[in-house]
């Protein structure tokens, strides 16, 4: 019984290795790399005649690779094109192959083609932004047992997107054939590898007969091209380790006892990387790889790019931390680090208590339970904050930049807009106050956001200058805003566009001619709540940004539409939750007497409703973006240092917001200590080991003691220490934002959630 990790381990394969093969634009088969830059197809794909080689019989064929693995992400726009270059070694079908009539047979034909490429295609472009590098398949040698179990066919039936099928009733016919049922497969699909449970790829897909596909076993492909002349290149990619896959013994990645390694082996490796920059000043450490290899780190991310890297079968449990860093520094800016240790220790505990006969159900039900406890006693310990100069020395390790970022997010407030961005000077310089509004919307077509300034790893995406674009659920032809998209490519810039259209056909009319890959780079698309009487918010945008919001009451036409109706802001920065609007073409004395006018009505209003409304209105067209610049020496140090000033800036408003808790790992210990020690079961224990996770990992950093370490792990109440000799190591110890905690908190049980699913 394989897992859904298992399953989504074979797919991520298959998305990096099998390529679909063109000629002329035109989709002719599919074929897998079984070595650098060498790639195994089917034979009749590439219109064999006998003893056919050289350059010929692959003139104008290309490979196509997915660059990017994610679904979402349109195929033909990401596509790696590689041309075939050299046909290698070969062999025509046999007479009884089910291949197009007129081809030249043989009978001890097999029907396959080995090709070489221009080059091996790059690494696959993770949801997450990091390189996860393509390998290769290495073919089956011996004579597999055929019928011992399903196989997944993976192939290109006359479509865009990778196809996975599920064979059933595999059989042997007779010795150089392998026959099937399960797969729905067309033409286009042969060449596509045969897969079994555990990633041997056994036999390659050439075709359908009387009701039931058919196959070539590897095993006899490979003894042929062995004895041909080209022998040295594929025994060379057969007994070369793929780079990186699975970890040595001795390694980062550490096997709690004899065998594979288990999903709380790799979680414990990646776990005890983040550990590492927890609390280090300045933040950098050097960490052991999944491969064993040192590597020296800064942040979460680069933590993230050296694990990535490993076999996700040869070393589990790596990818829900990853994706635990990501989402937190998405949705905070600060706070991977923690998220993730939580995350590892969760997931390493959970595999622990799963081997020892405990079910996922069961675990997740009680340790969802402990969670839900801890993070009301964290909610408890929280205090306001009046100075956020506490916090953001937590975040970062210059006092110039924590000092500078303390007194702009005391001027910007909670809930204001905040931005920290590269100068150049060497000095921090500001802060200075501009038009800025955050609107509660984030993108509506993540995977089409291919514009400049788009951070892969948080899906952030930043535009400067760019026009803005105002659309209600308008339909049309959209013919000028092709030609309006095709202007602004060709000037270099960028276009958002904040549009109320409806979820039920976001790719309707206007939108589907402004989002399509085919007339080149996609604009970034902000979907806006209409709010109350539908247009108020478009019309508040229209006022701070210069533009004409196109409704059915504008008067304006879609055909007719041209550079009058964009506005413009001088900086835009959207995420998955919020859109950051900064400066804009605005009229100054138009928004004057509108916001006058406002004001009047909202005296006026006899609703609730409509004073919410103008209340809301109010506030966007009086709200103030706060704007830093931080200067430095050289580039790599105003890079480092805008990243330690937006990282700050997001704890202390989120600490004016939420208020603070203790820091260095402590308000984790002691809301560990409303769950009672030996009671609650498995799961209990579960978030008990995981809550200590941050505290140990810093404690040595302040200079504890392991004895000290597990004094302090072990008291029923921490606050019951506080008068012990050792606490005065921890008296200087920052704040943290009890809003971040409680997110990373928050993040890490989803990372559980998701490991104990398998979603």
């Amino acid at each position: 019984m394989h897992s859904t990790q298992d399953v989504r381990a074979r797919v991520a394969e298959a998305e990096s290795r099998v390529a679909r093969l063109e000629r002329g634009g035109s989709q002719v088969a599919t074929g897998f790399l079984v070595g650098p830059a060498l790639l195994l197809t089917a034979g009749h794909a590439v219109r064999l005649a006998l003893g056919a080689s050289g350059v010929g019989p692959v003139a104008g064929m290309v490979a196509v690779f997915p660059s990017h693995h994610d679904a979402g992400r349109a195929a033909a726009q990401d596509a790696v094109r590689i041309p075939l270059t050299e046909l290698l070694d070969s062999s025509p079908p046999s007479p009884d192959d089910p291949v197009p009539r007129g081809m030249q047979t043989a009978e001890d034909g097999l029907d396959f083609a080995l090709v070489r490429l221009a080059g091996h295609p790059p690494g696959l472009v993770e949801p997450n932004g990091l390189l996860r590098p393509r390998g290769y398949y290495k073919p089956f040698e011996e004579d597999y047992a055929f019928g011992s179990g399903p196989l997944s066919l993976f192939h290109y039936p006359l479509r865009l997107l990778l196809d996975y099928s599920k064979t059933e009733k595999v059989l042997r016919s007779g010795e150089s054939r392998v026959r099937y049922r399960g797969a729905n497969t067309l033409d286009g699909s042969s060449g596509g590898p045969l897969v079994t449970e555990d990633g041997s790829v056994v036999a390659m897909h050439h075709g359908h007969r009387d009701g039931m596909n058919q196959g070539i076993p590897t095993s006899l492909i490979v003894s042929r091209i062995l004895a041909g002349p080209h022998a040295e290149l594929l025994r060379d990619a057969l007994d070369r380790p793929l780079p990186p896959a699975r970890a040595r013994e001795g390694s980062g990645v550490t096997r709690r006892s004899g065998g594979a390694e288990t999903p709380g082996d790799g979680a414990r490796a990646i776990g005890a990387a983040m550990s590492a920059l927890l609390g280090s000043r300045p933040p950098g450490a050097t960490v052991l790889g999944p491969d064993g290899q040192p590597f020296r780190v800064t942040n979460a991310r680069q933590v993230a790019e050296c694990f990535r890297t490993a076999d996700p079968r040869a070393v589990p449990g790596i990818d829900p931390v990853v994706e635990a860093a990501r989402a937190m520094d998405a949705a905070s800016g600060d706070g991977a680090l923690t998220a993730a240790v939580l995350a590892a220790a969760l997931i390493g505990e959970a595999a622990d208590q799963r081997s020892r006969g405990s079910g996922s159900r069961e675990l997740l039900r009680e340790s969802g339970e402990a969670l839900d406890l801890a993070r009301a006693a964290l909610a408890d310990l929280a205090a306001p904050c009046s100075r956020p100069d506490a916090v953001a020395r937590g975040a970062t390790a210059d006092p110039e930049v924590a000092e500078a970022v303390s007194a702009a997010a005391l001027l910007a407030g909670p809930y204001g807009v905040l931005i920290c961005e590269r100068g150049a000077t060497r000095a921090i310089e500001g802060p200075t106050v501009r038009q800025g509004l955050r609107v509660p919307a984030g993108h509506a077509f993540p995977y089409a956001a291919d514009a400049p300034g788009t951070d892969a790893w948080t899906r952030r995406i930043r535009l400067v200058e760019p026009y803005v674009l105002l659309l209600d659920s308008v339909t049309g032809d959209g013919e000028a805003f092709r030609r309006l998209r095709g202007r602004l490519g060709a000037e270099g810039s960028p276009l958002l566009v904040l549009t109320t259209a409806d979820d039920c056909d976001p790719r309707g009319g206007l939108l589907r001619a402004l989002c399509d890959p085919a007339d080149g780079p996609v604009p970034t698309v902000v979907r806006v709540p209409a709010g109350w009487q539908g247009h108020q918010r478009l019309r508040s945008l229209a006022l701070l940004t210069g533009a004409t919001a196109l409704t059915e009451n504008s008067g304006l036409l879609p055909g007719t539409a041209w550079f009058d109706v964009l506005g413009r802001v001088g900086l835009a920065v959207v995420s998955a939750s919020e859109t950051v609007l900064v400066g804009g073409d605005h009229d100054p004395r138009m928004l004057d007497r509108w916001i006058a006018s406002a004001g009047a009505l909202l005296e006026l209003a006899d609703s609730d409703d409509e004073r919410s409304a103008l209340e809301e209105q109010v506030a966007w067209l009086t709200s103030r973006a706060v704007h830093l610049t931080v200067g430095a020496e050289t580039e790599a140090a105003i890079a480092a240092r805008t990243e330690s000033a937006e990282r700050a800036a997001h704890t202390a408003q989120a600490a004016l917001r939420s208020g603070t808790v203790p820091g260095g790992g402590l308000a984790l210990l002691r809301a560990r200590a409303a769950l009672s020690d030996g009671a609650g079961g498995t799961g209990t224990h579960v978030v008990r080991t995981a809550l200590a996770a941050p505290f140990r990992a810093l404690a040595s950093t302040a200079g504890l003691t392991p004895d000290d370490v597990e004094r302090w792990c072990a008291a029923g109440d921490p606050d019951a220490l506080d008068r012990d000799p050792s606490n005065d190591l921890l008296a200087d110890r920052p704040e943290d934002a009890a809003e971040i905690v409680l997110l990373a908190l928050d993040t890490a049980k989803a990372a559980l959630t998701g490991f104990l699913t398998g979603s």
